[in-house]
């Protein structure tokens, strides 16, 4: 049980919400967007967000769509993280979701609310970072799609009223040879220490995504750029990875640094020596 009283909308169309976020925003309602409401609703429990206005977004078609359409698989950012589970259109996210905390909490949990949420980890993000995905949003000024890459630093910025609608890769992608390990202090339904996922492209390159080593996930084209040198010794590009991060390996109680940085080198050499070798 949310600990305060909320207005709640359940709009039918994309514009019908967002033209509510907005004129809810000018009363000084703070309104979020939800779907799933996993994230939120913990959060509002907590009370370290309180909006006074809560837009269900959940009932928009657009938002619940998965279909193969002109070359490209597209996925609706309210599809839960089940749909994809347990289907194998997509293997590389099917394989990454099944892994995020247990059934339960993944029937609700939505694609949208965990690549656009405020945790740190973000897994579902992974594989459309490595899959250079589209993203069609829409907002105040209209649709609008944009690459993946383009918005995502850190965290995907979005502005204030837009909303995710979909996620879209190139159907050849998906066949990709991928790799995936995830590490967790607890067991499978915990937070991970680090997880790694990685793609091995047509033309021998290796990409790499990580949730859990820092503060937030990533891709980085400086640290592909660095382990796909192949004139440099594999134990050595792995010893200088760390180098190359784009933050600061996370030290908490589910970890040091220490044991976070062994771990990634661990699982970062066994990625190499696979792949490198399929």
């Amino acid at each position: 049980m949310i600990p305060f009283d909320f207005d709640y909308y359940l709009p039918n169309t994309v514009e019908e919400a967002v033209e509510l976020f907005q004129n809810l925003d000018t009363e000084g309602k703070n309104p979020l967007y939800y779907a799933g409401g996993t994230e939120i609703v913990s959060l509002c429990r907590r009370q370290l967000i309180k909006p006074a206005a809560l837009i269900d977004i959940k009932g928009i078609e657009e938002t619940l769509v998965l279909k193969k359409e002109g070359g490209k698989i597209i996925v609706g950012a309210n599809l839960t993280l089940n749909t994809f589970g347990d289907q194998n259109d997509y293997p590389l996210l099917s394989r990454v979701v099944r892994s995020i905390a247990d059934r339960t909490v993944r029937n609700r949990l939505t694609l949208g609310g965990n690549i656009c949420g405020r945790l740190p980890y973000r897994e579902a993000l992974m594989p459309f970072l490595l899959n250079d995905a589209e993203l069609s949003i829409a907002g105040p000024d209209g649709r609008r799609t944009e690459k993946l890459s383009s918005l995502f630093d850190k965290r995907l910025r979005l502005e204030k009223a837009e909303l995710l609608l979909q996620l879209s890769i190139d159907e050849n992608q998906v066949e990709l040879p991928h790799w995936s390990r995830r590490r967790e202090k607890h067991g499978p339904i915990d937070y991970p220490l680090c997880h790694l996922v990685a793609l091995k492209t047509n033309d021998d390159q290796i990409r790499l995504s990580a949730s859990g080593l820092c503060a937030f996930p990533f891709r980085s084209i400086d640290l592909e750029n660095h382990l796909n040198d192949r004139s440099v010794a594999l134990k050595k590009r792995v010893k200088e990875a760390v180098k190359i991060l784009p933050g600061k390996i996370r030290d908490d109680d589910r970890g040091s640094a220490a044991y976070r940085k062994t771990v990634f080198e661990f699982d970062l050499e066994k990625m190499l020596s696979e792949m490198e070798g399929s």
